[in-house]
């Protein structure tokens, strides 16, 4: 399967999904996203990263109030690796995608190589952090 605005991009396992609703899942939902990551072969600095990544994600669906499932997946372009982190956004319907991608990069800060908004009917929010030999765990480098 390929992913909207990339014709090259492939989704790779893992694929996982954490419904947020509450702060409860936030936790779960950074828990996940570590375990995620670690199947990809991100080094621990980086699975923290990616962790912070879904909390943030996941406390804007919190405070947005409105519940929504944070889809986690591998992603491969051509040789390159990577962990895509994806969530509909309908709170963001009619906001100018712009100011909103500002504000989302403002919070997220450097965490992540990609982060995009989709204004469609349904808006949606994307983050991609790409494995690196400097993301990448030792045993992974090993082999």
């Amino acid at each position: 399967m390929t992913t909207p605005g990339s014709s090259s991009r492939v989704v790779i396992p893992p694929v996982m999904g954490i419904h947020v609703q509450d702060s409860m899942d936030v936790m779960i939902a950074r828990n996940t996203a570590r375990r995620t990551a670690a199947l990809l072969g991100f080094s621990s600095t980086n699975r923290a990263q990616i962790a912070s990544a879904v909390a943030v994600l996941a406390d804007i669906i919190v405070n947005a109030e409105q519940p929504q499932t944070i889809h986690l997946n591998g992603l491969r372009n051509g040789a390159q690796t990577g962990i895509q982190i994806s969530c509909s956004a309908p709170w963001l319907a009619g906001a100018n995608p712009d100011d909103a991608l500002f504000v989302l990069r403002g919070k997220l800060g450097d965490m992540m190589d990609e982060v995009s908004i989709d204004s469609g009917e349904l808006p949606k929010i994307s983050m991609i952090l790409w494995l690196s030999a400097a993301r990448t765990t030792q045993e992974v480098n090993a082999v």
